[in-house]
């Protein structure tokens, strides 16, 4: 990359005179060596404590600074800097493998535009992604704290809550045969329809893996429109492409209350969502009785109880097949076929449009 190899990448995005040591780091911030150690490695990062070589700067004391005011003002329970810790860490973490990718782009684009310091523009992005994700924190930030302040119960640990897994069928079989870029446009392909419909149909991404997400909705109704429309017929123009089908899904989800801890769902309803994604056939999406008692009164949906089944950790489960009513199936269908027309119209028009042009 010719000059560009050369950048001081680190000095760019931590600038300063490392003059600090981790345990003078620890003194000048006003923090037990212990509890920095314990936040710094649960972070992600390396125990630096017994290393004698200056790693750290005045902009690094500031930042241990706060994290002392925010233990002195009991904001963050010292029982709670562990899981904190390592929820901030592994989404940073995520959060800068792609935006490095980003840097990378760009230094390869001013190689190639035969720029030989690159260094401004570096910092220019990284000034731009740093604002952007900084707005879209606070954002999130605003959502989740109104959730909490809002609810009704006195513990806002708890709450009652739609939670659903959704899950490619085949993806193991199928990635076996894809090459890399394929997979990635699959995986890539998954995850934005899973968060255009979830985050579109007022529910919210718990965590993804590859070929699964959790996703939650405080409305179960919201939760089932959601859970229908993952079924929907959908057009992938970029699977197209590489001559990929879209996989079928399942989707289970439950209704009650769930423990909401950093970011993250647990208790028996989410056991239980998980055990009726197991069960449930490509295609379908199933529920359990309390899900579907919270429904029953809501308009376009219908529920078929089906068998009971033993499950590991439950007795037995009692799974509902969700669907939209007949009515609201028909006018769907009925959209359907109409867009699919339409687009065959324009695939037809599109050639003569070019051979008039021509």
């Amino acid at each position: 990359m010719g000059d560009a190899e050369d950048l001081d990448i680190d000095g760019l995005l931590l600038p300063g005179e490392r003059k600090y040591t981790f345990r003078e780091l620890a003194e000048q911030g006003g923090i037990d060596v212990e509890d920095l150690r314990v936040w710094w490695t649960s972070a992600g990062f390396a125990d630096l404590r017994d290393d004698d070589q200056p790693a750290f700067t005045a902009d690094d004391v500031a930042i241990v600074k706060d994290l002392a005011d925010l233990f002195a003002l009991d904001v963050i329970d010292r029982e709670a800097v562990l899981p904190g810790a390592q929820s901030l860490g592994q989404a940073m973490y995520r959060l800068a493998e792609w935006q490095a990718g980003i840097v990378k782009a760009h230094l390869d684009t001013a190689h190639d535009a035969g720029v030989t310091d690159p260094s401004a523009g570096v910092a220019q992005v990284i000034d731009k992604m740093e604002n952007l994700q900084a707005h879209v924190w606070r954002r999130h930030l605003s959502t989740a704290t109104q959730r909490l302040v809002t609810h009704d119960s006195s513990d806002a640990m708890t709450a009652m809550m739609a939670v659903g897994f959704a899950d490619m069928v085949g993806y193991t079989r199928l990635s076996r045969g894809l090459a890399v870029e394929e997979l990635n446009t699959l995986v890539a392909t998954f995850e934005a329809r899973m968060q255009a419909v979830i985050y579109g149909g007022g529910g919210w991404i718990i965590k993804g893996v590859g070929d699964e997400v959790m996703f939650a909705a405080e409305d179960p109704a919201a939760a089932a429109r959601i859970g229908l429309e993952l079924q929907e017929p959908h057009e992938y123009p970029e699977l197209d492409v590489i001559e990929i089908e879209f996989p079928q899904l399942r989707v289970g989800m439950a209704y009650g209350e769930v423990l909401q801890r950093y970011g993250d769902l647990f208790g028996s309803v989410v056991n239980l969502a998980a055990r009726l994604t197991s069960a449930a056939r490509p295609g379908t999406v199933l529920i359990d009785d309390n899900f579907t008692q919270a429904i029953a009164d809501e308009p376009g949906l219908a529920t078929r109880s089906l068998r009971a089944y033993r499950a590991r950790g439950f007795r037995a489960v009692h799974p509902h097949l969700l669907r939209y009513d007949k009515d609201t199936r028909a006018a769907k269908d009925a959209e359907a076929a109409e867009a699919a027309q339409e687009a065959e119209a324009a695939a037809v028009a599109a050639p003569a449009e070019a051979t008039e042009k021509s």
